[in-house]
């Protein structure tokens, strides 16, 4: 039986996907082995979920991704005619755009719930070092009509500030907000990621290759498990050696799998419990 309301997974910042599209599978198609949420969409689906692929803004301001977000949902859902509600599903800054389209849309009364996966709530200093190295250089590329400014709700100056302005809104919701936190050991870090890992290690501790668990699990009210996995990982892709517990790949495909089916399941029950 389907849920009563669908599941949106709602993508990070700089999404690859969209950079190699000959490569990496297109959103909402039948086969998505090598999508951006690896093969998570179309298991839900076996399962009796009605779930979508969200898209936004590749590198955009948090304004415009979170409009990008609504646009989706509203087409997605007839403009709230198929479905009045959804849940939503979202990974790093995905996390982001949706509480900040939740309250600068004013859309509690259509989000039944939010669950993050490894979002920044409360930034990274990953993105603060970024800032300070390649600013010019995003400014410059803003000015020739490219935008990557996502980066800049990413630091924990303005993670501040924007969890200040939603706090009351978010707390009066009746939202349900729920975070999956992913940390792992650097040995077992997708190679790329251990340099982040290194310098968030230094000021933040332990971390998944690009968002701590402390920023992750944004209020501990909210939290809801700790998974081993890095930042790749917990979109269903296989970085190796290790990773949810095993070092076989078959294995890491079929529990990051079933996480996301706990969490489609938890939510229709929260549902149907009036939540």
């Amino acid at each position: 039986m389907k849920t009563s309301y669908p599941i949106i997974l709602a993508h990070g910042v700089y999404p690859f996907h969209r950079v190699l599209p000959f490569i990496f599978n297109t959103d909402n198609r039948a086969d998505d082995g090598r999508h951006y949420f690896k093969g998570i969409r179309n298991h839900l689906i076996r399962y009796g979920f009605s779930a979508f692929h969200s898209r936004v803004s590749w590198g955009g301001s948090l304004d415009r991704r979170a409009f990008d977000l609504k646009r989706e949902i509203e087409r997605i859902t007839g403009n709230f005619t198929l479905w009045p509600r959804v849940h939503i599903i979202a990974h790093s800054m995905g996390g982001l755009d949706a509480r900040w389209m939740i309250y600068k849309h004013d859309l509690p009364h259509r989000i039944a719930s939010l669950t993050t996966i490894g979002t920044p709530h409360h930034g990274t200093v990953h993105a603060d070092q970024a800032l300070r190295r390649y600013g010019p250089l995003l400014l410059l590329l803003e000015r020739m009509g490219i935008d990557l400014s996502g980066v800049k709700s990413l630091t924990r100056k303005r993670a501040r500030e924007l969890n200040r302005l939603m706090e009351q809104t978010e707390q009066e919701s009746g939202v349900l907000f729920r975070t999956v936190v992913g940390v792992q050991s650097r040995e077992h870090l997708f190679f790329p990621l251990r340099g982040s890992h290194d310098i968030i290690m230094e000021h933040e501790g332990p971390n998944d290759g690009l968002v701590s668990l402390s920023s992750a699990m944004w209020k501990q009210e909210y939290f809801w498990r700790q998974i081993d996995a890095d930042h790749l990982n917990q979109l269903g892709w296989w970085a190796g050696p290790r990773a949810m517990g095993t070092n076989n790949r078959t294995i890491f495909e079929k529990r990051i799998k079933e996480l996301y089916l706990k969490l489609a399941r938890t939510v229709q029950e929260s549902q149907s419990c009036g939540a």
